[in-house]
């Protein structure tokens, strides 16, 4: 959309534009005129009051030895593998795979060897790179013993990173890991097929995995129903390279359903298989190899990321990114044909759509295919609420930034710090580093009457007086919420908004849903980058 170029002193009046994202139904008015707040309020008000939905991105198998550690040391970047994929890990709430092998000090790992290690650097080069939670229930994990599981959950520990699947005795290896994300409270459990490894590699009194024993799993997936809202489960086990799951991966997904969890994540057939529904949940039986290094046939160099969108306790939807591991041994984005032909092992109904990336290769923006599955109907309008816990100011309490009927309240411990003005609607906030200056700011999508209010440049002669749509940046300041940035009427109105450093130069990019005031079924995906007083508009090459 466009925007008004204004002097310094007026920069908190100045117009703005927007991206969009693959992730948001809602029609704001439903291409309803309103000319009063007030009538918009009312009719925002009679529609179904739904909570904010969260994002879990799941990859497959993730392999930092061998020929990938080789490329790594070359290039001197204990990230390299991720940089053509980040931007998408980056876009989910929370971020899950397999860590296939040991983090732990050690000897060089030849090409030909089936033990694997990854150096310790890998630990906090995975948290940069998007992970929040990792599978360490694989035939790898323990190939340096006892001692480089240890160091495995140590390094990751540093690093901030959750794990599951593996502990130091079999009640660390089979508990639970939970985590709460928009107001959400996830479970995590990972098992390991004992068929596919030795007895040693199973938890007991010392360090080892959790095995895919009916009873142990079935307790720790109940234990964890029951204490969580949504509970994942991950499967490693399968025939590898097969093209269609095994008769142990589909009895234990399966079971794992009846024992409770909502989604069933399949890790160990290197090659991307099908996904199930049973019983009303999902079942994906095999993302494939994320970063490897089985480079001699192209099952085994195609992947799929997957973006999951849970709202209510359920699946929302499914986005789903083809990738292919290059002859350096990290995934990239792959669209046209050869990424539908990934998609299409997946046996889903899938729409296919256009989306905002980052070319690490030629160093450029572009765009890339992603394919849609729509999980659950959802209702077309209905008002959003939401609630998220950060330390805004720096102080170490967090404070609690709630959305509900079109306000926000800001609060920390019982005091409320501010709330919108009345005057206001607030379909969505997001919080994050908008003008790269190092600090996280609340960010606002508003609706309101008029444009500039007082602060209207002086030549304008009038201005549009009708409901609009804005972006409003403040920021948590010495006890007070004050304003950074806030926009006139933008051309589009927004309809999601989110942050990510798209070309990994430290610096986020805005990734805005941009609708129509008149076509409620308008969206478009753009991109925008802070330039030191508002926002320019990121141009991307088709790809």
């Amino acid at each position: 959309m466009k925007f008004t170029r204004l002097m310094p002193a007026l920069l908190l009046a100045v117009g703005l534009l927007y991206c969009s994202w693959a992730c948001a139904p809602e029609q704001y008015g439903g291409g309803k005129h309103f000319h009063d707040l007030a009538a918009f309020k009312k009719y925002r008000m009679q529609l179904p009051e739904k909570h904010d939905a969260l994002c879990l991105v799941a990859v497959g198998d993730i392999m930092l030895s061998r020929y990938v550690a080789q490329k790594i040391n070359e290039h001197g970047d204990p990230g390299y593998s991720f940089a053509g994929v980040q931007w998408f890990l980056q876009g989910g709430d929370v971020v899950f795979g397999n860590l296939e092998g040991p983090v732990t000090p050690g000897r060089e790992i030849k090409v030909p060897e089936m033990v694997l290690r990854a150096d310790p650097r890998v630990a906090p080069a995975l948290k940069e790179a998007g992970f929040d939670i990792l599978s360490l229930a694989n035939n790898h994990v323990p190939d340096f013993g006892g001692q480089g599981i240890l160091d495995t959950m140590h390094y990751l520990d540093g690093a901030a990173i959750l794990h599951t699947g593996a502990g130091k005795n079999d009640r660390e290896a089979y508990a639970p890991r939970y985590m709460e994300v928009k107001g959400v409270k996830l479970a995590f459990l990972a098992f390991n097929d004992p068929a596919v490894v030795p007895d040693s590699y199973g938890a007991g009194d010392g360090p080892g995995t959790a095995l895919l024993e009916p009873e142990k799993m079935t307790a720790a997936i109940n234990e964890a129903a029951a204490n969580a809202d949504f509970t994942v489960v991950s499967l490693h086990a399968g025939t590898e390279y097969a093209a269609e799951p095994d008769a142990t991966q589909v009895r234990f997904a399966r079971l794992a359903i009846d024992a409770g969890a909502d989604l069933v994540l399949g890790s160990h057939p290197h090659v991307v298989q099908r996904v199930e529904r049973y019983r009303g949940k999902y079942i994906l039986y095999s993302l494939g190899n994320f970063v490897f290094d089985q480079l001699w046939s192209r099952d085994t160099r195609e992947s799929v990321a997957a973006g999951i969108w849970i709202r209510e306790n359920n699946v929302e939807k499914m986005e789903f990114l083809p990738v292919y591991i290059t002859g350096d041994a990290r995934p990239v984005t792959i669209s046209g044909p050869e990424g539908q032909r990934i998609m299409e092992k997946l046996e889903l109904d899938l729409n296919r759509q256009r989306i905002p990336a980052w070319d690490s290769e030629k160093g450029i923006f572009t765009t890339v295919e992603q394919y849609v599955f729509q999980a659950e109907k959802s209702p077309p309008e209905y008002r959003l609420l939401q609630s998220q816990y950060f330390d805004l100011d720096g102080d170490g309490c967090k404070e609690g930034v709630y959305l509900k009927n079109g306000r926000i309240t800001v609060r920390e411990a019982s005091r409320t710090i501010w709330q919108s003005p009345g005057d206001w609607w607030v379909d969505y906030f997001f919080l994050g580093d908008v003008n790269n200056d190092g600090i996280t700011e609340l960010n606002l999508l508003v609706w309101k009457e008029g444009s500039f209010g007082p602060h209207k440049p002086f030549w304008l002669e009038e201005e549009d007086a009708g409901v609009k749509n804005h972006l409003f940046i403040f920021k948590l300041e010495q006890g007070s919420i004050k304003p950074v940035w806030q926009s006139s009427n933008l051309d589009y109105p927004n309809h999601r908004a989110s942050l990510v450093d798209f070309d990994n130069d430290g610096e986020k990019e805005l990734l805005v849903i941009e609708g129509s005031y008149t076509d409620p079924a308008r969206r478009e995906t753009t991109l925008w980058k802070w330039n030191g007083w508002g926002f320019s508009h990121v141009s991307c090459k088709e790809n």
